[in-house]
């Protein structure tokens, strides 16, 4: 029912979500993750204490065709997680990350409203390197 919800209003909102986030996205960032098929990210403020926060966009890439698993179709992914201060510069695995949570969405206008729903500032992503991103 939440999902329906959501969908209908972003079809009415379609057009909002669209001119309000390419005016907010830096250009070369969206190239990167629009034309070059490479991930952004940006820095959020954490939840729980002793942690960082992040949230990146990664676009789909084609599947190998010898991969065991099937893959969701989607256009692209939003990752969200939660790491302690203390591992981001040591190894760390999957079960380390906190408040993880996953979108995939099938076009511009569902990633640009998932974002704008979470609340998250669309100029303030960048590239991984710029804001720490540990993936």
């Amino acid at each position: 029912m939440k999902h329906l919800q959501f969908m209908q209003r972003l079809e009415n909102n379609k057009n909002f979500f669209r001119t309000l986030s390419m005016e907010n996205f830096n250009k070369s960032v969206w190239n990167r993750l629009y034309n070059d098929g490479e991930h952004v990210a940006t820095e959020l403020e954490a939840i729980l204490p002793g942690c960082r926060r992040w949230v990146a966009i990664y676009k789909a890439k084609p599947e190998h065709p010898l991969l065991p698993w099937k893959r969701p179709e989607y256009k692209y992914s939003i990752l969200y997680f939660e790491l302690k201060q203390e591992l981001i510069d040591e190894y760390f695995s999957e079960e380390d990350k906190q408040r993880q949570r996953t979108f995939y969405v099938d076009n511009e206008d569902e990633l640009f409203a998932i974002l704008h729903e979470q609340g998250v500032d669309l100029s303030s992503f960048t590239y991984p390197w710029k804001c720490d991103y540990p993936l």
